[in-house]
């Protein structure tokens, strides 16, 4: 019996995909519990329309990842900060530092995409990789200067 899945399936598949599985499982267990509905009629017209729609989106995405991902590598972020002896931060730039100051830029970035191993403790020039889209890491360029 063939069969859309509407939920993700150990060691089947994930939602949206359609499966050819055994009548028993599908009547008895992935039917009952919702996991999937019969690959039929109406549902299946539903499934193949959902899968372009899916793919239009997944492009809109890409596109909109590829523009956001050229503003960024084209990005230099200044940021002054008061400085100690020795050319040591008080404190230091942090993900979410670079996150916000992007923001200001207009350019919206969620702080758990900045791939940023340690915080910035010290004065000079950085290159600091931001995840957009699924292969898409642009560097932004961050100039730590002392303020005033």
């Amino acid at each position: 019996m063939k069969v859309i899945l509407t939920k993700d399936v150990d060691k089947l598949g994930k939602s949206g995909e359609m499966k050819q599985v055994a009548d028993g499982y599908a009547t008895n267990f992935l039917i009952p519990n919702r996991v999937a509905v019969p690959a039929a009629g109406g549902a299946y017209r539903a499934w193949q329309h959902d899968i372009a729609s899916r793919e239009d989106k997944r492009v809109r995405e890409r596109a909109d990842a590829e523009i956001a991902a050229t503003r960024i590598a084209s990005t230099t972020l200044t940021m002054g900060v008061k400085v100690g002896e020795g050319g040591k931060l008080f404190g230091s730039i942090t993900s979410k530092d670079i996150a916000d100051a992007l923001a200001r830029r207009g350019i919206e970035v969620d702080r758990h995409k900045v791939e940023l191993d340690e915080p910035l403790k010290s004065l000079g020039t950085y290159k600091v990789a931001i995840k957009v889209y699924g292969g898409l890491s642009p560097e932004v360029t961050i100039v730590v200067e002392p303020k005033g």
